[in-house]
C-alpha cells in the first residue's frame, strides 16, 4: 500500500516516479497557487488564505509524509509542524539558511522526534548515475592526491533553468551567498559523496560578484584540505560562458573525470567513458529512494539531515573565509559523504 503524502510549496511531479507514494494533497500560501500544482488531478488544496490550511492538512491520518518545497529561509517552521504533527518529512536542500539553525534543529530532531517518524533531506545529487558509478571507481585510483570541482553557468533569463532564475525569492537573494548557496551546494554534496570518507577539514576561499542580476556574490574560488591531507580545489562561476561543470578525482594509479551525464576514467594505463542519461537531473529518483525508506522503516544513508548539514557548512565556510579576506576556515560537522 503506497504511502499518503502532501506537497508543501512548489509542483513536484517527480511524486508519480514512486510507486510508493500517493500525492494526495497541495499546500501553499496562496489558493491561487496551490490550484495550479498538478491541475489535472483531483487533489485536495490547502492554503493560508482558503478555510483550510495547514494545521488541518496535517491532522489528516491518511497523510503519512510531506515533501516540503519551499524557498531558502522558510522551511525550518514547516519541518517542525510536519515532525510534531506526526509526519514523515523530505526537504529540499538546503536543510536550513545557516548551520547555526541546522544544528539546532537536528539535535531538536534526535532529541524529541527521531524514534517516532523520519526526517530526510532530499539532494539529488547524490542519486545522479553518473556520481554513484564514479564513486565506485575511486578505490581503484588508490591514494588520492588531488580533486576539482568546476560549476559553470550562465544564469539569466537564457539560461536552460531560467524557471528557477525567475523566482522572486532567487531575484531578492535574501541567502546567504545567493546563487553561490543555491547551486554551489548541489556540486559541493557531488565531491563529498566522492570523496567518501575523505572528510574536508580546513577551506580558504576568495569571492566576488560579477552580474548585478545574481546578487549578492556569483563567483567563488576556493582551496580545500582533507583530515588526510589530500588538497583539491572548488571554482564557481555562474556569470561565465564557461562550460563542462564535473569533478575530477586523481589517484596514484589514474584519474576520473565525472559530469552529469559521462564518466571518463583512466585506471592503470585503461581508458573507459561510460555515458549516462541525466532522467530529470536524478530528482525522481531520489524521490523514489526516499519512498523506498518509508516503505523498508530505515532512512537512506544519503538523505540524513547530517549529510545536509556537513554539505550546508562547506558553502558557508567558503563564505566566512572570503569574508575575512581567505583567512582558512576549519569545519566541524563533516560526515562521511
Amino acid at each position: 500500500m503506497a504511502f499518503g503524502v502532501a506537497l508543501i510549496g512548489a509542483a513536484h511531479p517527480s511524486i508519480k516516479a514512486s510507486p510508493d507514494l500517493e500525492l494526495k494533497a497541495v499546500y501553499s500560501r496562496s489558493l491561487e497557487t496551490a490550484q495550479k500544482v498538478a491541475p489535472d488531478q483531483p487533489l485536495d488544496r490547502y492554503a493560508e488564505d482558503a478555510d483550510q490550511g495547514l494545521q488541518q492538512l496535517l491532522a489528516r491520518p491518511d497523510i503519512h509524509g510531506v515533501i516540503i518545497a519551499l524557498a531558502i529561509g522558510v522551511q525550518t517552521p514547516y519541518i517542525r509542524a510536519a515532525l510534531s504533527a506526526g509526519k514523515h518529512v523530505l526537504s529540499e536542500k538546503p536543510i536550513t539558511e545557516n548551520v547555526a539553525e541546522a544544528v539546532e534543529l537536528i539535535r531538536w530532531y534526535r532529541s524529541e522526534i527521531s524514534q517516532t517518524v523520519s526526517w530526510a533531506v532530499a539532494e539529488n545529487w547524490r542519486y545522479l548515475d553518473s556520481l554513484i558509478y564514479a564513486r565506485q571507481l575511486v578505490p581503484q585510483l588508490g591514494r588520492l592526491s588531488q580533486f576539482r570541482t568546476l560549476v559553470y553557468a550562465n544564469i539569466g533569463p537564457e539560461w536552460g533553468l531560467a524557471q528557477y532564475y525567475q523566482t522572486a525569492w532567487r531575484q531578492e537573494a535574501m541567502h546567504q551567498g545567493g546563487y553561490l548557496l543555491d547551486v554551489g551546494i548541489h556540486f559541493l554534496a557531488g565531491t563529498r559523496y566522492l570523496l567518501g570518507n575523505e572528510s574536508i577539514s580546513r577551506v580558504t576561499a576568495f569571492t566576488r560578484g560579477v552580474r548585478p542580476s545574481l546578487p549578492p556574490l556569483d563567483t567563488l574560488d576556493a582551496v580545500l584540505q582533507t583530515e588526510s591531507g589530500l588538497q583539491g580545489s572548488v571554482q564557481i562561476a555562474l556569470s561565465s560562458s564557461l562550460k563542462d561543470s564535473g569533478w575530477t578525482v586523481v589517484g596514484e594509479h589514474g584519474h576520473i573525470v565525472v559530469t552529469e551525464v559521462s564518466v571518463t576514467s583512466i585506471i592503470r594505463g585503461r581508458e573507459e567513458i561510460k555515458e549516462f542519461k541525466a532522467d530529470a537531473l536524478a530528482v525522481p529518483s531520489e524521490v523514489r529512494a526516499w519512498g523506498e525508506a518509508l516503505t523498508r522503516g530505515t532512512p537512506n544513508a544519503e538523505q540524513t539531515p547530517e549529510q545536509g548539514l556537513a554539505d550546508l557548512e562547506l558553502v558557508e565556510v567558503m563564505l566566512r573565509s572570503a569574508a575575512q579576506q581567505g583567512q582558512p576556515q576549519s569545519t566541524k560537522h563533516q560526515v562521511e559523504g
